[in-house]
Order: C-alpha cells, then sequence, then structure tokens
C-alpha cells in the first residue's frame, strides 16, 4: 500500500510562492492544499480572492484551494468559479479552531451542529461540479461531536476526509488522539486521512504502527520545520551537502519570487521571517542565530545572517523533536493555520 503525503494549508505562510519553490526542491509529496479563502459574494465573485492559486498551469503539483463558509450559496459559487479556473476539487475547511473564526460557526465551531451540515450538504452536492474533501477535527468541545458528523457525511459523496486528531479547543496544544481519531475513521465510508503532530520519520512510524489501514498522511508544521520530513517519511534519503543545496536553492528561489511581488522591504522580510520562524528548527543553534536574524532591518543584514544560518550543521531528530515541543504548538495563533 503506497503511502500519500500532503502539506496542510497555513494561512499567511505557504502562499504561492512558498508552495511553488517547495515542492521544485523537496520531494516526497503528493499534494498540497492552498490556505482558505473567505469571504465570497456569490452575485458578484471578485477573481482578486483566488488569485492565490492561479494561474492553474503554475502548479507543480496538485494543489486543492480549501474555503471556510457556512453559507451555502457563497460555497456553491466558489465551487463554480474553481471549476471555470480548471480545478477538479475543493477542500471545505471545518477544522480552523480559532474563535474568530469558530465563534462564527465556521471551521470547526460548525461541528456542534450535525444539523447544518445535513442542511447544507443538502443544498450544496447535487449541483456543484467538482469533487468536495473536508479537513476537520475530532470535535469543537468534545470528541463526541465529530461521530454524528461523520453520520451525515457518510450520505454524501464526500472525496476524501481529513482529521486533526484534536478538539478545536485544544487549538495546536496538549496531546493528539490517535484512539478517536481510529474511532472516527472505523465509522466512515469516506477515505480518510490522519493529520497531526507528524513531527519527524519516527513520530510517523509509530502513528502508521497505530493506524496500519491508514494510508494517506498529512504534514503540517513538521514539514515547515524541517521541509525533507515527507522524503524521509517515503526514505528517499539525501546526503548533507545535497541538503544544504536544495535548502539554498529553495531560500534563493522563495525569496526572489516574493521580491518581485511584495515591494515594501519590511513586509518582505516580515514574510521571510516566517519563514524563517519555522525552519530555523532544521539547524543546530538555529534557535539563537534566529534571534538576531528576526531583528535585522534591512535585506543586506537579513541576507548575511541567512548565510551563516545556511551553514550551521544540522540539528538531529530529537533536538527536532525537543524544538517542535518547546514552543512551536502555539505559532498557528501568530502566523494563521489549520
Amino acid at each position: 500500500m503506497s503511502i500519500q503525503v500532503s502539506l496542510a494549508p497555513f494561512k499567511g505562510l505557504t502562499q504561492k510562492e512558498y508552495r511553488t519553490s517547495y515542492v521544485r526542491h523537496f520531494p516526497g509529496l503528493d499534494k498540497i492544499f492552498a490556505p482558505f479563502i473567505s469571504g465570497v459574494n456569490p452575485d458578484k465573485i471578485n477573481l482578486s480572492k483566488f488569485t492565490d492559486v492561479l494561474p492553474v498551469p503554475e502548479n507543480d503539483i496538485q494543489t486543492i484551494p480549501q474555503f471556510v463558509s457556512v453559507d451555502y450559496k457563497e460555497i456553491i459559487a466558489i465551487a463554480e468559479t474553481f471549476a471555470n479556473l480548471g480545478y477538479q476539487e475543493i477542500n471545505w475547511n471545518m477544522g480552523c479552531p480559532f474563535s474568530r473564526i469558530a465563534n462564527k460557526m465556521r471551521g470547526c465551531g460548525i461541528l456542534p451542529h450535525p444539523d447544518k451540515i445535513r442542511s447544507m450538504m443538502d443544498h450544496i452536492m447535487p449541483g456543484i461540479p467538482v469533487k468536495l474533501s473536508v479537513k476537520t477535527r475530532l470535535g469543537y468541545y468534545s470528541t463526541n461531536e465529530l461521530p454524528r458528523v461523520i453520520e451525515v457525511f457518510n450520505d454524501y459523496p464526500i472525496s476524501e476526509l481529513i482529521i486533526h486528531a484534536r478538539t478545536g479547543r485544544q487549538l495546536y496544544s496538549g496531546k493528539t488522539d490517535p484512539d478517536s481519531f481510529l474511532n472516527c475513521a472505523a465509522l466512515s465510508k469516506i477515505p480518510v486521512t490522519y493529520n497531526g503532530d507528524i513531527y519527524n520519520a519516527d513520530s510517523f512510524e509509530i502513528l502508521q504502527q497505530l493506524l496500519p489501514a491508514i494510508n494517506s498522511w498529512m504534514v503540517g508544521r513538521g514539514a515547515l520545520i524541517n521541509p525533507f520530513l515527507p522524503s524521509q517519511i517515503k526514505k528517499l534519503n539525501m546526503n548533507e551537502t545535497e541538503k544544504r543545496r536544495r535548502l539554498c536553492a529553495f531560500h534563493e528561489e522563495v525569496f526572489e519570487s516574493l521580491q518581485s511581488k511584495i515591494l515594501d522591504e519590511r513586509k518582505l522580510l516580515g514574510q521571510m521571517k516566517a519563514i524563517w520562524y519555522y525552519m530555523h528548527g532544521i539547524f543546530d543553534g538555529g534557535k539563537q542565530l534566529f534571534n538576531d536574524l528576526k531583528v535585522s532591518k534591512d535585506k543586506r543584514s537579513y541576507l548575511n545572517f541567512v548565510e551563516i544560518l545556511l551553514q550551521l550543521p544540522f540539528a538531529d531528530n530529537v533536538a527536532i523533536v525537543n524544538h517542535w515541543m518547546k514552543g512551536l504548538r502555539q505559532v498557528g495563533a501568530e502566523i494563521g493555520g489549520l
């Protein structure tokens, strides 16, 4: 059974320029989910909402656009627009845990309301011209919520169900719950993908042993910290010289592509620092140097710090895990998330 690996969406970070550079230099992914769009007027489509996933031919890997909404008319309009643009699948975000989303019954805030979901599905599914997949969580308040929602989902031709193995109230802290995930997977008639705390190849192998029937996996922050994680999961090994070459090429490409788009130097550096907020964890001593890099105020000083950073020795898996456990669980609130 071949392993399928996808990259989770991170709003404000995994935009088109990042995604394009990532898949060009780091092998192992089968598809990528783009950060969600929202606020689409169904009566007057503004294509500026869709620029991050256009034009379609520029995607070097299967890219799935994502939306967040509880307005069935908006969802149908989004589906029709993406179909006209050349996409064959869209993803409904029922997993975003942040209060500004969930308090409006969007994201995982809709999970306590299976009747609302059924009503929306009855309107949406008969007519949308693309496949619909769903990304969700075990519940908003409780893991008792998703099983009731899966009973609804099973009545409709949903193409994929991606489950982050936490509740919304956990945000990105606390332990994931593979047992509750397994219970939900057993109830689902829809192909299920696991998501949550796959931060190195070792943690993946542990989950693989716990969930032997699962062959589709979504990686998130672990792949932002260590972009070689998808290739390590698939045992596509490379030596340190090759890894460093790819990291340098990735940084150069994403920096140049963002620089051509973002004319404000301060905003450009802010975007690049967001990338390094995660990726410095792959290096031994990266945290200390990142503390200097993040206060750089111009491109010249920023690039000098990056040049030094890229020559640091690589951290081992234990160090990467420790880096993850000490604080990156809270990053989602700063940059956006799933």
